[in-house]
């Protein structure tokens, strides 16, 4: 094993694009730092303008105020704090006024008590204007002149980092080796000077000695990693919670240093931080006190056998094994650790102020007035950022009143109900949160938003489970034969009547296929039970920095379940093309796992409309399922029908004499002649919504006129005298069976489908993924479009769908100046 050294550099720096941490977030970040023995903080947060895009400019009397007291508050801490500028954006540096504005704005960061500083040239142009051009030979020349300049000015700071605009193997031309950019930096550039240096990549899976050592040749000085491994700012649905990987400990004599660049979002940072730090110290933990076993073993895709598997791809086979091993104890302590975060409320008994620095800006929250609890404050500025970033708030709506029955809804001119707020979790029923969230929970948690590169084990299971189950999935008359036969041998019968060979051979499958789509089931209700432990965690700030990442996923995966639950109730997929191969790398996609679980959907016509991130509804437990029709769910999908019936609100009292006329015309025919295409969704409760569709529109209206109608109509009288306006109404089109369906709608959009959800259910991002669950379905079967009805004052809806990629139709012989014909491809 690779002895501990003593680096130069350990800590974090703050580099990424998007909103910068807090005051108090960076409070808290020294002193974990102090406690783990890191040395080091880089400011340099893209978004603070003055750090980049108007660095000229200094910092205002409020702004220097507070940097002086953020620099106060690190090196108070034992944690050297180092300033970052960038001006390669558009500095010209021939120019002696940029010169002295560069001189200027440093001198004032250290009149505010800061010691060590950067100059960053990352992410700019690579040329030099005409007057740079005539003074230094080169870009890199030019770079180096100026750096040295200011470290000179600054009379030779112990600690002064650069970063070259080349900072990783990737964007070395033609190559790290060759590359005269690199190589004139390591010849002009003060050699006291330490530099920044990614890896291989901007985000290098893998970070070897090899390169290490080449790079540290060029450049004529051993590099400081900034390290990008867990950064996601430049994909906004990925969170990265996976351990520091991909660097082995004999790099660590071959590096001044290492500095992280985690997630944009702080609270998510503990893995990344912590199992850096142990790291950088060779790792803490003895093999010897690694447990023979644990009741969660953490073994990520990237397993010990990875390491064992050939010496011809690993230096020393053993000496890997106890590297993987050491990992594998110092991740489970570290999640140990901050489990202990989860589970208790934020205390910030040293600040009364939660600042955010941006630029001119600086944001601030008095701690409250009536308690004088500071850690009020600091949660209720969490709650404004959370519903800052597009959440939605409790109170408010998200479209998902979206009732497609156009303008057979009764009373249609009524206008649509306040949709009910998402509950409060502080003041949720004490039962639901009995359950704390526990050590296997953020274990999947981790699994699931693991690293860059790689999945978690039980992400990656999730992944190969569902495309296997989809791939081979029996059908409908394999279904039927199996239990069939399952049913005869029950009853002690022996033989059955034959079938045909192909279906006998699909039938003898069966078992094993449903054995597996039951443990995918549990692997699903593992994720919801996880995330409706997540929801009561009393640390509210870190649950808003990962409740978007977790909702989104959770919605995926339970949108997945419900198509493991179409194809289990005799579905079948007629077009298996188009799925993610298996040998491609999860990173090469945007997304991480959330989008790679939409990929092994049936893919549609414009899939970023129907997979956009949505927005998630106020933290709560509560979890929606959506699975198949059953009979028995006839009389609930009836009542559900009933009480959207008055546009989306409780219409019994419109049908007083028939409650069951409005199901018989709009829920009936559906469940009847269209039942593998046929939704449900349900809570804790029971069945609170539903989502219908016909493959064939015109199919279907021929069996809804000839079969259904007849089968139906006799309940209700001849007479219409007694009857309400809007029962009059619905029978009114029972009777009729005059249907839309023009032969450029039915060409282009030949299935059609309607939703309704009741009030309980509305606002809370289900409306969603019910559309995208039929919709798989429909492109499952082979369907090329699909469209449906609404009313044209149903501004909600009509935004709901539009944003799914629904498209406006247009027909000159459309049905009512009323009602909007939508359409969407697949």
């Amino acid at each position: 094993m690779a002895t501990q050294t003593t680096l130069s550099y350990t800590g974090v720096v703050e580099g990424f694009y998007g909103r910068p941490w807090s005051f108090s977030q960076r409070c808290d970040l020294f002193e974990r730092m102090a406690q783990w023995g890191l040395n080091s903080y880089l400011y340099a947060p893209k978004d603070d303008d003055k750090h980049r895009a108007y660095w000229r400019e200094l910092y205002s009397l409020e702004e220097a105020n507070e940097i002086s007291t953020l620099i106060k508050e690190c090196t108070t801490r034992g944690v050297r704090f180092i300033y970052g500028i960038a001006p390669g954006l558009n500095i010209t540096f021939s120019s002696e006024r940029d010169n002295k504005y560069l001189r200027d704005k440093l001198d004032q960061v250290a009149l505010l008590g800061c010691k060590y500083f950067a100059v960053l040239f990352d992410d700019i142009d690579f040329e030099l204007c005409g007057e740079d051009a005539a003074m230094f030979c080169s870009f890199a020349n030019a770079q180096a002149s100026i750096t040295n300049d200011l470290y000179a000015y600054l009379k030779e700071p112990e600690y002064f980092l650069f970063c070259p605009t080349e900072y990783c193997g990737s964007l070395a031309e033609p190559g790290v080796k060759d590359s005269p950019y690199l190589k004139q930096i390591g010849t002009d550039l003060h050699p006291k000077i330490d530099v920044l240096w990614t890896g291989p990549r901007v985000i290098s899976k893998e970070i070897t000695v090899e390169s290490i050592k080449e790079v540290a040749r060029v450049i004529k000085r051993p590099p400081v990693i900034w390290d990008n491994i867990h950064a996601n700012d430049y994909d906004q649905r990925r969170l990265f919670l996976g351990p520091y990987s991909g660097r082995p400990l004999a790099l660590l004599p071959f590096i001044h240093g290492v500095l992280t660049n985690p997630n944009c979002e702080y609270h998510a940072n503990f893995v990344a931080i912590f199992t850096m730090t142990q790291w950088c110290k060779g790792f803490s933990t003895s093999p010897d006190n690694v447990p023979a076993s644990t009741d969660v073993p953490y073994d990520n895709c990237a397993s010990m056998e990875d390491c064992t598997s050939s010496k011809s791809t690993v230096v020393a086979d053993e000496e890997s094994f106890d590297h993987m091993h050491r990992m594998t104890a110092s991740l489970e302590s570290t999640l140990r650790e901050w489990l202990k975060d989860f589970n208790q409320p934020v205390q910030r008994a040293d600040s009364k102020t939660c600042h955010v620095l941006k630029g001119n800006k600086s944001v601030g929250s008095s701690f409250d007035r009536m308690t004088g609890d500071p850690s009020k404050a600091c949660i209720d500025q969490c709650e404004m950022e959370f519903m800052d970033k597009g959440h939605i708030s409790p109170g408010s709506d998200s479209g998902d009143s979206i009732s497609s029955r156009g303008d057979h809804d009764a009373n249609k001119d009524k206008e649509e109900t306040t949709m009910e707020s998402s509950p409060n979790v502080a003041a949720m029923d004490s039962a639901k949160l009995a359950d704390t969230f526990s050590y296997e929970d953020l274990h999947l948690l981790v699994d699931l938003f693991h690293l860059p590169h790689k999945h978690g084990k039980q992400a990656l299971r999730l992944l190969e489970d569902f495309d296997w189950l989809k791939h081979h999935a029996p059908g409908h008359r394999a279904l039927d034969i199996y239990r069939k036969r399952q049913e005869e041998a029950n009853a002690g019968i022996n033989t059955s009547s034959p079938a045909a060979e192909g279906d006998y051979h699909e039938s003898q499958k069966t078992p094993e296929w449903l054995t597996r789509a039951e443990a995918f089931h549990q692997q699903c209700k593992t994720v919801c039970k996880m995330f409706a432990r997540l929801t009561g965690i009393p640390n509210r700030p870190l649950l808003y920095d990962i409740y978007q990442y977790i909702w989104d996923a959770k919605e995926t995966c339970m949108l997945l379940d419900s198509y493991i639950s179409w194809l289990e109730a005799g579905g079948y997929e007629v077009r298996k093309e188009g799925y993610l191969p298996s040998t491609v790398e999860p990173f090469v996609f945007k997304g991480g796992i959330t989008a790679e679980m939409q990929r092994l959907l049936p893919m549609m016509d414009s899939p970023k409309d129907l997979y956009s991130q949505q927005k998630a509804p106020s933290p709560s437990p509560l979890i929606f399922t959506i699975r198949p029709y059953r009979l028995e769910d006839k009389p609930l999908v009836y009542q559900v029908c009933l009480e959207t019936g008055d546009s989306g609100a409780d219409g019994t009292k419109l049908f007083p004499n028939f409650p069951d006329l409005l199901g018989d015309r709009y829920v009936g025919p559906y469940v009847e002649l269209s039942r593998e295409m046929s939704f449900v969704l349900e809570d804790e409760v029971g069945v609170c919504g539903y989502v219908l569709a016909a493959f064939d529109s015109r199919q279907f209206y021929r069996q809804f006129a000839e079969k259904w109608t007849p089968s139906v109509i006799n309940k209700y009288p001849s007479s219409d005298e007694k009857l309400t306006l809007p029962e009059k109404g619905v029978l009114n089109s029972l009777r009729k069976s005059d249907f839309f369906l023009p032969v450029g709608l039915y060409n282009h959009y030949p299935s059609h489908l309607h939703i309704d959800l009741m009030k309980r259910a509305q606002g809370k991002g289900t409306g969603g993924r019910m559309i995208r669950c039929v919709l798989s379905a429909l492109k499952a079967k082979g369907s090329c479009g699909v469209h449906l009805e609404m009313s044209i004052h149903n501004s909600r809806a009509l935004k709901f769908y539009l944003k799914l990629g629904f498209v406006t139709l247009d027909f000159a012989d459309n049905i009512s100046d009323d009602i909007l014909i939508l359409g969407r491809t697949l």
